[in-house]
């Protein structure tokens, strides 16, 4: 049983790893994309940067020639603040969608296509999208790992709880997008100020905003509030948290036996402070797993169950 938490969570941080490295790499490849149609030689571009970049370019020019005509390839991975498109498949945030909608626009048909994907993936496994795909998680998770050394060391840090106003948050942004577009999202949807400050450092060498923002809310998870970004103020999580509540694919509680009332040990590693173990932890769980590797017992662990379960909040 603990080989497979183990290999979940392997695969969890392989895909958090992958998600942020595609940030990377999409932000990266917009400057290949622009040597491909202005020199299309890796040569040139290693006298116009230097050696490194040229070859850089030739390295990826042949990584995408496996797949087809390089730039063509290369046209189906792209990475935007809003969305992203793999292999030509669209990945949007819904509540892009809304403000769009909000402005009196019509969302094109692929934004719609890419806004279900997650919903998609919200209706079969809750907030998976949060634990196993928010480049931002990953960044937090080592922000938490920083704070249980500063606890050690003696620091006192808060311990802020916030309340669940996420879904009012999105909803006040969409209406504020309205009128002054869809930049306030940058102040509370965690990924979407790293992805943008991330892809603005890789163009154009300076941190900018975004990464500024993310600091910020960087900080608040370590020192104020652990957690309670994520769980009570992204608007996005707490559309895919009410989309999921029904989700068969969840974290359960797989004995039904009583815990020891002594024991907390998945309430203490939860980050959200959920409570697993007392099966108090829908919908806000994300399934993230860690609690599966602390449980004495074995009675965490993922599967399919159906129907609606005890909510924490």
């Amino acid at each position: 049983m603990r080989a497979r938490h183990l290999a979940i969570q392997a695969f969890r941080r392989l895909c958090q790893v992958s998600a942020l490295l595609f940030v990377l790499y999409a932000a990266i490849s917009a400057h290949w994309r622009n040597f491909k149609v202005g020199h299309n030689s890796a040569r040139l571009v290693g006298l116009l940067k230097n050696e490194a970049w040229g070859e850089a370019y030739a390295l990826n020019e042949r990584a995408l020639s496996w797949f087809g005509e390089p730039l063509e390839v290369s046209d189906g991975f792209l990475g935007v603040p809003w969305g992203a498109s793999i292999a030509g498949l669209p990945f949007t945030d819904p509540l892009s969608v809304a403000a769009l909608a909000s402005q009196g626009q019509l969302p094109p048909t692929s934004m719609l296509v890419g806004a279900l994907i997650p919903l998609g993936l919200a209706l079969v496994g809750g907030k998976l999208y949060c634990s196993f795909l928010c480049p931002a998680r990953l960044v937090f998770e080592l922000g938490g790992a920083v704070r249980m050394g500063l606890q050690r060391l003696g620091l006192p840090l808060g311990e802020l709880g916030i309340p669940r106003l996420g879904l009012w948050v999105g909803l006040g942004l969409v209406l504020f997008s309205a009128g002054m577009g869809m930049g306030a999202f940058h102040l509370v949807l965690p990924y979407l100020s790293l992805s943008q400050g991330l892809a603005a450092w890789m163009l154009t060498g300076s941190a900018g905003v975004g990464l500024a923002i993310f600091g910020v809310l960087l900080l608040v998870e370590v020192f104020v509030a652990p957690g309670q970004i994520c769980r009570s103020l992204c608007p996005t999580g707490a559309v895919l948290e009410q989309v999921g509540r029904a989700a068969p694919f969840r974290l359960r509680k797989v004995d039904p036996s009583a815990c020891p009332s002594s024991c907390n040990l998945c309430q203490r590693v939860c980050p959200y402070g959920l409570f697993p173990g007392q099966e108090t932890h829908h919908p806000s769980c994300d399934s993230c797993g860690r609690c599966t590797l602390v449980c004495p017992d074995n009675k965490l662990a993922h599967g399919l169950e159906w129907g609606a379960k005890r909510c924490s909040d």
